[in-house]
């Protein structure tokens, strides 16, 4: 992108600018006497000096400087409300604590006013409710028919469940 003679001699006056700015930033202006006890000025300051007489303010300069000062303020905000962890983590404490201070005052209050308060015990006496028995089985004698009606899934079942029932009563009564 070719630069025009105009835009060249604005650029060249810009840099000037910026430099003399950080010249002036970093080091202190010092003045120098000669043999003759006469002091000499820094060729710096008058640099700044016929700069800053030169420089015209272009619109889109000074918003873009007023976009970056904007920016500056933005960041110098956001960097003062950043905390760090550990202060985080005392405020946490703190609150942690603050709490369980609540918690034990709150008990106490229900304790005494638990104390303050006679106890009323009603106790209610169950009558036993009679035990319902179970009618005894009788065993029946297997006839041949029976037999023959049930199909033999359903005699293995009766006769493992007959087995069972033997077993449970000659490990309880014996």
């Amino acid at each position: 992108m070719a630069l025009t003679e105009e835009q060249r001699q604005r650029k060249n006056e810009m840099a000037k600018l910026n430099r003399a700015k950080k010249k002036a930033t970093k080091a202190p202006v010092v003045e120098y006497e000669s043999e003759n006890n006469e002091p000499i000025e820094d060729d710096v300051k008058d640099e700044v000096q016929e700069v800053e007489k030169v420089e015209v303010e272009d619109p889109e300069i000074a918003r873009k400087k007023a976009i970056a000062d904007k920016r500056r303020e933005s960041l110098t905000l956001a960097r003062s409300k950043i905390k760090p962890k550990s202060q985080i983590t005392k405020e946490k404490d703190n609150e942690i604590a603050l709490m369980k201070a609540e918690n034990e005052r709150l008990k106490a209050e229900n304790a005494k006013v638990l104390a303050v308060k006679p106890k009323l015990v009603k106790k209610y006496v169950r009558e036993p409710e009679p035990v319902r028995q179970r009618p005894i089985r009788q065993e029946r004698e297997v006839s041949m028919d029976y037999l023959a009606d049930q199909n033999y899934g359903e005699q293995l079942r009766e006769r493992h469940k007959h087995n069972m029932y033997q077993r449970m009563m000659s490990d309880t009564f014996m």
